[in-house]
């Protein structure tokens, strides 16, 4: 079988997808996969039920990165697969495929400084109001 859950995935389109946009029958595509957001996942969600539904019937993709899940949270996701998205370049591939990690999904060239970077600006700016306050 090609997921956690025991069933095979199947091919889901839009507007199937659109449907499941309730909290009591929630669904959201994630990477071309669609993910079936169960009672007991909304319950035990760390950010509650809420952040979650929102997305509910609707691609969830940029949403779940900007978050920056961490692994476990990744495979925890990809025990929720019940199919993928109709028409997604990678058809074959995301009747296996899994929510990637986080290092997978990591922006290509990216040297790593992207969370410090704000620190060092305003540390830079810092040492030079301090030098240029300091001269008079």
């Amino acid at each position: 079988m090609a997921d956690t859950n025991g069933k095979a995935r199947r091919k889901i389109t839009a507007e199937e997808l659109a449907k499941h946009d309730s909290d009591a029958n929630a669904w959201m595509a994630c990477h071309g996969l669609v993910l079936d957001l169960n009672q007991e996942f909304l319950n035990d969600h760390p950010g509650g039920p809420d952040v979650v539904t929102a997305l509910a019937g609707k691609d969830g993709t940029q949403d779940f990165e900007d978050i920056s899940h961490s692994d476990s949270a990744r495979e925890w996701a990809s025990k929720l697969i019940i199919g993928y998205m109709e028409g997604a370049e990678e058809e074959e591939e995301l009747k296996t495929k899994m929510i990637p990690k986080h290092s997978e999904t990591a922006r290509a060239g990216a040297s790593g400084l992207g969370a410090f970077l704000p620190a060092v600006i305003v540390l830079a700016l810092a040492a030079a109001a301090y030098f240029f306050l300091n001269k008079a």
